[in-house]
């Protein structure tokens, strides 16, 4: 069972399924540049945490969500979801960072309530049989919303290995493993 605290951070991640829509309502200069300001402002509000100088909202909102061995340090975890969505947006064409965007912020969350709450078969550390394919098929399913269902197998099953691996932030690594893959794959159908 997940806690009140996992619980949040889960729709924290989740929430990120809503910057493909902020792109295309805007433009993805605009919530590329949004987003590199806020990452910024929380590393930098992280600095004046970790010197004694919090401040108040964003602080309480930050430590309220991490999990106590992340408050000694720089919770650095918001920052590199940031960042791969940024660079995600950066790197892919719209319709394969979206997509890479939705695999990140669907799989993750999934993998981990669906092993949590369900999983039996341990695969690595706390990694389950039962979370892995939860995530993989609920982010197969979102990728599939833009991309053939081939190019979206490869994106979610390259995504979810990252998770699988529990490499040091797939925050960071599984969209832009997702769209790497997802590029590659459709240069090599389209040559």
């Amino acid at each position: 069972m997940l806690s009140l605290t996992e619980n949040a951070r889960k729709i924290v991640h989740f929430s990120a399924v809503l910057v493909p829509f902020f792109c295309e309502l805007t433009s993805k200069t605009v919530i590329l540049t949004a987003l590199s300001i806020i990452t910024i402002a929380y590393i930098l509000q992280e600095a004046l945490r970790l010197e004694g100088q919090p401040l108040p909202i964003i602080t309480r909102f930050t430590l309220k969500l991490s999990r106590p061995e992340e408050r000694t340090s720089v919770i650095i975890r918001p920052a590199y979801l940031a960042i791969g969505i940024i660079l995600t947006l950066i790197l892919f064409p719209s319709t394969i960072a979206y997509s890479s965007i939705w695999i990140g912020a669907i799989g993750d969350p999934v993998a981990a309530i669906i092993g949590r709450r369900i999983g039996r078969k341990r695969i690595i550390r706390r990694k389950t049989v039962e979370g892995f394919v939860a995530g993989l098929a609920a982010s197969f399913l979102a990728a599939s919303l833009l991309l053939s269902p081939f190019i979206a197998l490869i994106g979610a099953g390259g995504a979810m290995f990252m998770e699988l691996l529990d490499v040091p932030d797939d925050n960071l690594t599984m969209p832009v493993v997702a769209g790497a893959l997802m590029t590659i794959a459709t240069l090599a159908l389209h040559t």
